[in-house]
């Protein structure tokens, strides 16, 4: 009987993962792609989540870049945590302005949230991850 419940279970909790995880890609694709689009057909929630994954992304390759911090000091590294983030958002609000006012397509990344949100999770994977 505990042979019969343990195959019946495996197999609905293999199915159960499966289509978990895939709907997870799903998301995960539809969200990378969602920072792109143009300003008037964007979900702002899969656009934050894209933000967040290509943070983390961009993070990630730069540690193959340049696997150790530049500063070795860590209250140096705090402040990059918060002081980058900001510029970088700063920077995307005031690219955003320009383009408007130069009637250029303006995408979701060209905004202080998602410059910031983009900053911010790529200098927490560096943050954790460098030596």
């Amino acid at each position: 009987m505990e042979a019969i419940f343990e195959l019946v279970f495996g197999l609905l909790w293999e199915l159960f993962a499966n289509l978990v995880f895939q709907l997870l890609v799903e998301l995960g694709m539809r969200s990378l792609v969602e920072p792109f689009r143009k300003s008037d057909r964007r979900h702002p929630v899969l656009a934050f989540f894209g933000t967040i994954l290509l943070g983390s992304l961009a993070g990630v390759a730069s540690l193959w870049i340049v696997p150790n911090h530049i500063f070795h000091l860590k209250h140096l590294q705090g402040y990059g945590l918060v002081y980058a983030p900001l510029l970088c958002g700063a920077t995307m609000a005031g690219l955003r302005r320009l383009k408007e006012s130069r009637g250029r397509q303006v995408f979701f990344l060209d905004s202080f949230t998602y410059g910031y949100t983009f900053a911010l999770f790529m200098s927490l994977v560096r943050f954790y991850r460098a030596g």
